[in-house]
């Protein structure tokens, strides 16, 4: 008997493995690429599309040999269940045939990639560089990277350019576009492919030797987050030069620069058929950017990690206000260089302010005038004790003091009278008064006299006196409760409605991104509406008032929910992209729209399940 149940156990745990061996069956991993065969220094996108029961966590490929890698999509979940994009840029540094070994994700592998990788005619006629504007900054100070690309090609013979910018995807710096709105209207100004997005570059030509040189130029600014000697990766330009004509020829006389620069010009047409072009590539030297930590001690508790100089100035309208009657502050705050890198905190931290004024969450966004942001945002005085708007304070490290500086604005007069009395019939501040009157003869207790034994009238309704007072003694409490009987319901309606806008706040983001995709053909356009239904969200979801929300505002609840640290970072960025394009008048780059609003619903995806 015991053989049987033992071979019957054996049974069901061979048929349980078999189940489980068949389920898993359901799992794999895969990656693919659309290009194996490659030019060295070429940048190419490797997708690992991984099926499993939980996001698995991504290898690591910092040291894989024969390429450079950078991570942009870490397990973005896909239309399909349980599956996940892990997207790979890989760039290609070893002439040859270069194997991608199987990647791992847990219990899952994928099949090893073959890439065979050309080498492209190096040229000294070309030369890239790129240079900052210091060697030593502090953490968080701005430093402005200047790339230069220097050329003895003529420009309108040069197509697919394919410029690797590293520094763009490099988490120890935030990276920023300088605030130049008229360089786009500049006839100097020519758009150029960088790192898959749009740059505006300054063109420039000049003679050598009595050799004609073209150059092109951008800046962008870095803000680094690490301390330390940080080595930034060199830039790689791989482009096609057609094979140089008659110089006479029109072939030889075209030039790039036909269209504005929000146009595409021929640096962004892949197209090589028809032509003879020679693939030629040319990359940066490596620099190094020594990042020395901001000092622990006389730190301000109104330090919010601004690094720089500036200065604040407060205007104060109306100068004489009832008490609690608004007051409109409009400050203004001016960097000596960089305007990009000003983020003033909402007034609630003001210490000489709370207690003293009724201070509004909401404040309008921040207007950008040369180097200047400005700020609105109204206050209420709560005493009539108060008799100036106190000073507004600034907290900053400057670099040129080598210390912490607090800056405040002048205090400004501000008279607060009392506020306007509404009162009922008979009370102060009515022209109903009524006043006591003074009985002649005086005030007696226990007074009678004979006229209590005639006979008195009956009161007036009779015996139906109490049946009508009554209710109207007992009215005025229960239109008291009653009433907060109602605001209690519409509280408790609120909070659902609330909690309603929030559980759907997902779904109405996505509605009306869908949108966007079919509504707008320029960047500037694109992000300001993508900006109002990002707010609109998170607005949603976090009970709070869109117009007013901020990523400070939303990065501690992202903290507290414990989101993934490059969640924290990409919605900064696109909180970044939006207020740049939003700010930048009369920008009509074309824009691909779809690949916005995909990226940004990848973001957004990322931090709804941070939110659950």
């Amino acid at each position: 008997m015991d053989f049987w149940k033992k071979a019957y156990l054996a049974l069901l745990v061979a048929g349980a493995t078999v189940a489980v061996e068949a389920a898993n069956t359901n799992y794999y991993a895969c990656m693919e690429t659309a290009e194996t065969n490659v030019f060295l220094g070429q940048v190419f996108t490797v997708d690992a599309i991984v099926k499993a029961p939980e996001l698995p966590e991504a290898p690591k490929l910092g040291n894989l040999p024969g390429f450079n890698v950078t991570q942009l999509a870490a397990g973005s979940a896909t239309s399909e269940t349980n599956t996940f994009l892990f997207r790979y840029a890989f760039r290609a540094t070893q002439e040859g045939e270069l194997t991608i070994p199987p990647l791992r994700f847990g219990n899952l592998a994928t099949d090893a990639l073959v890439i065979h990788a050309q080498k492209p005619e190096l040229s000294d006629r070309m030369k890239l560089d790129t240079t900052l504007s210091k060697p030593v900054a502090y953490l968080g100070e701005p430093v402005v990277l200047t790339t230069t690309w220097d050329s003895t090609y003529q420009f309108g013979a040069l197509k697919a350019v394919d410029f690797n910018f590293p520094i763009l995807n490099d988490p120890r710096f935030q990276t920023l576009e300088p605030h130049e709105p008229e360089k786009e209207k500049a006839a100097q100004t020519t758009g150029l492919p960088v790192h898959g997005t749009r740059v505006l570059a300054t063109r420039s030509s000049y003679q050598v030797d009595a050799v004609q040189h073209q150059s092109l130029l951008f800046k962008t600014i870095l803000i680094p987050k690490k301390s330390g000697k940080l080595a930034i990766a060199p830039s790689t330009l791989l482009c096609a030069a057609e094979k140089e004509k008659d110089a006479k020829s029109k072939q030889g006389q075209r030039t790039a620069f036909q269209y504005p620069a929000y146009f595409d010009n021929t640096f962004f047409d892949q197209n090589l058929t028809g032509g003879d072009y020679t693939r030629i590539y040319t990359e940066s030297a490596p620099i190094e950017l020594d990042v020395k930590p901001l000092p622990a001690e006389g730190r301000p508790a109104l330090f919010n990690g601004m690094v720089g100089d500036y200065t604040i100035a407060v205007i104060a309208e109306p100068a004489a206000v009832r008490e609690g009657e608004p007051v409109t502050l409009t400050i203004t705050v001016t960097a000596a260089e960089f305007v990009e890198n000003i983020f003033f905190q909402p007034l609630r931290y003001q210490p000489l302010l709370v207690n003293r004024f009724e201070i509004p969450a909401e404040r309008s966004l921040p207007k950008l005038d040369g180097k200047s942001k400005i700020y609105t945002q109204t206050i209420r005085p709560l005493s009539t004790t108060i008799s100036n708007v106190p000073p507004i304070q600034l907290a900053f490290f400057s670099p040129t003091s080598n210390a912490y500086v607090t800056v405040q604005s002048a205090p400004i007069p501000l008279q607060v009278s009392p506020a306007e009395e509404v009162a009922a019939y008979g009370m102060e501040g009515t022209p109903y008064r009524t006043r006591l009157r003074a009985v002649k003869e005086g005030i007696r207790q226990n007074y009678t006299d004979p006229d209590m034994l005639e006979p008195r009238r009956p009161p007036m309704l009779g015996w139906t006196y109490p049946a009508v007072v009554l209710p109207i003694l007992l009215l005025p409490p229960l239109l008291v409760g009653g009433l907060w009987l109602i605001s209690l319901f519409g509280k408790k309606k609120h909070h659902i409605h609330r909690t309603a806008k929030a559980a759907r706040a997902y779904k109405v983001y996505r509605k009306n991104a869908a949108h966007i995709v079919h509504r707008h053909p320029t960047k500037r356009a694109v992000y300001s509406e993508l900006d109002q239904v990002l707010r609109a969200y998170l607005g949603d979801r976090l009970h709070s008032n869109p117009g007013a929300l901020t990523f400070r505002d939303v990065e501690p609840r992202l903290l507290l929910a414990r989101a993934k640290t490059e969640t924290i970072d990409q919605l900064r960025e696109l909180f970044g992209l939006c207020e740049a394009y939003r700010f930048t008048e009369h920008f009509d780059e074309q824009a691909d729209a779809r690949k916005i609003v995909h990226d940004a619903n990848r973001i957004v995806k990322a931090v709804e399940g941070s939110l659950k």
